[in-house]
This record gives structure tokens, C-alpha cells and sequence, in this order.
């Protein structure tokens, strides 16, 4: 059975505002956090769909056990890309913001 435990911590600034910028319809910033952590991760049903997806086309088992450590790296890299660039593209507006 796995432990929970709440955890906590401050954003300020730009990540701040990227896990503002990432909240979906009536998630809290702390929600879209926990939601992105587990994306990022891979212990989000979202990402398992994705490998289990990728091993069925690839006529493998999708058992957990048979996902090698570069299959979740390229999924991981897949998702997070498009966020780095969304990252990149906010600080650039952010910092035109600035005097």
C-alpha cells in the first residue's frame, strides 16, 4: 500500500505564473500543480494511457514491468517540450512587461 503525505511549498514569480498559466476549468493553483508533478512523473493516468497506448501499437505487453526507462524517457520528453517552450514564450512576454 503506498504512503500520502501532504506537501507543501511556495511559488512566487515566473513559475508562479506558469502553474496559473496551466490550471484547467476550476482547478486551484494547487491542484494544477499536483496534476503537473504527476504528468511529469509518469504516475498520471493520462501518461499511463499514453504508454499503454504506445505498447499495444507496438505489439508489446503493457505490463508495468515491460515500460523500459526510454520509453517513459521519450514520453516525459515528448510532454514536457511543449511546456518548456510555453515557458520560454511567458518569461519573453514577461520580461517586455518589465520597465
Amino acid at each position: 500500500m503506498s504512503q500520502s503525505q501532504v506537501i507543501s511549498f511556495r511559488a512566487s514569480g515566473h513559475f508562479l505564473n506558469w502553474i496559473e498559466a496551466q490550471r484547467l476549468d476550476g482547478e486551484s493553483v494547487s491542484q494544477a500543480a499536483q496534476r503537473i508533478l504527476k504528468e511529469v512523473s509518469g504516475t498520471s493516468t493520462t501518461l499511463s494511457t499514453e504508454l499503454s497506448t504506445r505498447n499495444n501499437n507496438s505489439a508489446m505487453s503493457t505490463e508495468l514491468s515491460t515500460i523500459t526507462p526510454e520509453t517513459v524517457d521519450k514520453v516525459v520528453s515528448s510532454r514536457i517540450d511543449p511546456v518548456i517552450e510555453r515557458m520560454a514564450a511567458i518569461e519573453e512576454r514577461l520580461g517586455k512587461l518589465s520597465p
